[in-house]
């Protein structure tokens, strides 16, 4: 990584210990090494012995995961006003879960693994602002309808959009009436077996683009374009590091 990402970082990874304790590990070398597998979607196992023992970084990245610590991280960079909130986006995408991804505790649709014609699929559902920069990440089984996670989305710690982006796959009444209730237009284009047709801005429309140029860099990170980890939580940490890398860039581009 570079200094300005590790500058970003450590004050949220560098942990103070009791006096006596073990001493505190290169916690940069560790995030580098948690980086490397993000992106190559390399086992732990096969991670190169100069980022150190390969079970000490896993069981790390498993701490700071479980310490919420990738949410704390993303909620720092939403509240900065980095980037303008008052346009707003969701939508998902669908990636195909590795026959490793099968056998989670509590079964595979407890950790966000759904069956379907293609197989093991989990879908990663997205709310974003108008520079398709994530204020909201939610988890689902692969075949679960879109609108099922909108409540979860809205529910992020994130300021109330003037106008919300969405594909007709958004279009229910109680979604328009969420939105309206919020203050917010929703320019979600009408199902074609609606009675009533609900004009869209085309102009605006047109800015859904930036969501999905999220997911295409989102899944550059191989460790999140084909789920391996059977734990959701562990397979969402992934998401959430490739998320805050991309958070982080267009803030130094800014």
């Amino acid at each position: 990584m570079t200094d300005e990402e590790w500058a970003f970082f450590a004050p949220f990874l560098i942990e103070n210990r009791s006096r006596g304790g073990r001493p505190p590990a290169d916690h940069r070398r560790v995030l580098d090494a948690v980086f490397w597998i993000a992106r190559t979607g390399s086992p732990w196992r096969d991670l190169p012995s100069e980022f150190g023992n390969w079970n000490s970084v896993f069981r790390q990245y498993r701490r700071w995961t479980e310490a919420a610590v990738w949410d704390v991280v993303l909620a720092a960079l939403v509240e900065s006003e980095a980037s303008d909130t008052a346009t707003q986006m969701i939508d998902s995408t669908i990636v195909r879960a590795h026959q490793h991804a099968a056998g989670g505790k509590g079964g595979i649709h407890r950790n966000g693994v759904g069956r379907s014609r293609g197989g093991l699929t989990t879908k990663i559902h997205a709310r974003t602002s108008a520079d398709g920069l994530p204020v909201g990440l939610h988890l689902t089984p692969g075949q679960a309808a879109d609108v099922t996670a909108y409540d979860d989305l809205m529910a992020e710690d994130a300021p109330d959009p003037a106008a919300m982006l969405a594909d007709k796959g958004y279009d229910s009444v109680a979604i328009r009436d969420d939105l309206e209730g919020r203050g917010a237009k929703p320019v979600i284009p009408t199902k074609s077996n609606r009675k009533v047709q609900r004009p869209v801005d085309r102009a605006t429309y047109a800015l859904r683009n930036r969501i999905e140029r999220f997911f295409n860099k989102l899944k550059h990170s191989r460790r999140v374009a084909t789920r391996y980890d059977k734990r959701a939580n562990s397979f969402f940490g992934f998401i959430q590091i490739a998320t805050i890398r991309t958070w982080i860039r267009f803030v130094h581009a800014a």
